[in-house]
């Protein structure tokens, strides 16, 4: 009898040990969840902060770029117009010329770039023109070889 009383208390000791341990399973199961959470939350956090930079960065990087590419702009303006004034205050040989001279030469390329522009329409004018006749032409042709066949089938 003894031994089973002893078997008994055994086995509710065991028994209270195993509750003890599945109770405080359950409690660091319930903390690391926690923690879970957290650290989830956190890195959410984390990623929108970082979206948000990104975005600012490529917001600072878009004016850079364009405020480098208006100065570089601006630089090729300023070397472009030093070389026509350079180019327009000399003359075939090298020798300087006078201002008035240059205006005058200004003033006659652009007649000369009018006249080119001019004689370029009057061009593509003409070419459109003859496209539109070899058209009207090719449908008149093509009218009159389907009419004979039309003729020969009424008879």
């Amino acid at each position: 009898m003894k031994k089973l009383e002893d078997q008994v208390e055994a086995a509710i000791k065991a028994q209270n040990v195993a509750e003890e341990k599945a109770e405080f399973a359950e409690a660091i199961k319930k903390v690391l969840e926690s923690e879970k959470r957290e650290v989830e939350e956190k890195t959410a956090q984390a990623q929108k902060e970082l979206q948000k930079a990104l975005a600012t960065k490529d917001a600072e990087l878009k004016a850079a770029d364009e405020k480098g590419y208006n100065e570089g702009v601006a630089d090729v303006t300023v070397d472009y117009e030093k070389q026509v004034k350079q180019a327009c205050n000399k003359d075939e040989e090298g020798g300087e010329v006078p201002k008035d001279a240059t205006a005058k030469k200004a003033s006659a390329d652009v007649i000369l770039a009018n006249k080119s522009l001019d004689e370029t329409l009057q061009e593509i004018d003409a070419e459109l023109a003859a496209e539109k006749a070899a058209k009207v032409s090719s449908q008149q042709s093509s009218e009159l070889q389907t009419q004979p066949s039309v003729v020969a089938e009424e008879s």
